[in-house]
Order: structure tokens, then sequence, then C-alpha cells
């Protein structure tokens, strides 16, 4: 398969986002969801929250991502954490996907693009659209880029040109404007930013030095370039939070 920027950058890491695993099963845990409960993981990226949920809490995990490389990175995790036959990678948008997968007890959502749906982009549009495909008292584990503040306008251009994000306390207010019940609510460490960003793109430069004939490397390295300008300039106004909300 053609090596792409996410496959290469994301290959080292069980969560493609700037949180750690610990702190994403801390809050499932809070769920106290039973075994064999549906969770529908959205934009599952790496794999490695999909193949935890199933094998540290027995869920049926339905891990929806649209890039045929990283669906089989996710194949590959859940075989070889023996979590094959609870893990069911979705290869397809998550719009389709939500619509034939739903009611869900627990839907996760990490730095997901349009997890609602093309074209549904605020976050109480998203958040209502979400719980309206969760089960009777069901869960949304949501993360995603907060704004710390104000940011330059070019800067808000290039993140918004996939997605629009909100500050802390506005996922907040939306996620109660769609009827949701703030459960935990937070912010990761510098850390954790620190760690996904910077591994992402040590990983990516050594494999452009290794493979500087590949056909693929220029646009591995634009891609590459634009992601470090953009969250070296970008730091000071953005962090990422993650957060745990039910549905009544």
């Amino acid at each position: 398969m053609t090596p792409t920027y996410h496959s290469i950058a994301y290959a080292g890491f069980e969560v493609a986002n700037p949180v750690t695993l610990d702190a994403i099963l801390g809050l499932v845990a809070r769920t106290a969801l039973p075994e064999g409960a549906v969770a529908l993981d959205i934009g599952a990226g790496a794999g490695g929250v999909s193949v935890a949920l199933a094998r540290d809490f027995g869920l049926r995990v339905q891990a929806i991502e649209r890039y045929p490389d990283m669906a089989e990175m996710i194949r590959d995790r859940a075989e070889a954490a023996g979590v094959a036959d609870r893990v069911a990678v979705v290869a397809e948008g998550s719009a389709t996907a939500l619509d034939r997968l739903a009611p869900a007890d627990l839907i996760v959502a990490l730095g997901s693009t349009e997890p609602a749906g093309p074209g549904i982009r605020s976050a109480t549009d998203i958040f209502a659209r979400l719980s309206a495909r969760l089960a009777s008292s069901g869960w949304l584990l949501w993360g995603d880029l907060t704004w710390k503040g104000e940011p330059p306008e070019p800067l808000r251009q290039v993140i918004g040109a996939t997605g629009d994000y909100a500050t802390h306390e506005g996922w907040l207010a939306a996620a109660e404007a769609a009827g949701l019940e703030v459960v935990s609510a937070g912010i990761a460490p510098d850390a954790d930013w620190d760690a996904f960003f910077g591994g992402a793109d040590t990983r990516v430069r050594d494999w452009l030095v290794a493979n500087p004939e590949d056909p693929a490397a220029p646009s591995i390295r634009r891609r590459a370039d634009l992601s470090r300008a953009t969250f070296d300039f970008g730091r000071p106004w953005l962090s990422f939070g993650l957060y745990l909300f039910r549905k009544p």
C-alpha cells in the first residue's frame, strides 16, 4: 500500500492525538458500561483506542475509519491484540456509518474530521447529531482542539480548513445546548502535545531520510512541513480538550 503522512506519523502511537490512552480509558471506566456494549470509534486513526475498548472493557467496537491505510493498521492492531472478533473495521465515512450502526452505547470521537457527517461543522450541530445516534443514557467521549484565546486570522483560516473549533468553554456550552450532561472536562497537558506532534514529525522526517526516492516522498514532505509550521506557530493559541458527556 502506498505510504501516506498519516500511516507513517501515527504508526507508533496508540492514540493519534495529543492525549494519553490512560486518560481516555480513565473516562471510559466512569461509564461502567457492561461487556458487550456497543461503541462507535469515529475516525479511529491508529486503532489503539478501539483495541483498548475491546480488550480492557469487553466492548463490541465499530472502528470507523475512511482512510484505507489507517483501516488496515487498525485491523493489524486488533489481530495482534487478539480482539479481532470484537473490533469491526468500518472503512467508510461517518455519515453513512452513523445511520447504519446506531444506536450506540458509547461514541468516541477524538480529533475526528467532520465526525457527524460532511458539512456539519458547528459544535452544537455536531453534538446534537451524535447524541441522536446514542442509545438512551448513552455516552459521548469527545476530544478535539480548543482555542486558548482569539487566534490570528491566518491561523484560524488554516485550522478552519478541516474543522470549526471552539474554546474549552465553547465546547461545554455546545454540549449543554445539545442536551448533553457534562460529566468530565479537561485540557491535556503540554507534555502530551509535545510528545504527539514532536513524535509524529520525527517519525516522518526519519522516513523521508530513509526513503528519499519513494514516489510519495514529495507529498509527504509537503504535508509534514505544513503540519509542523501550523502547530509550531499555533501552539500559543491551541490546546486539546478531552470531555465525557452523557445523554440523559
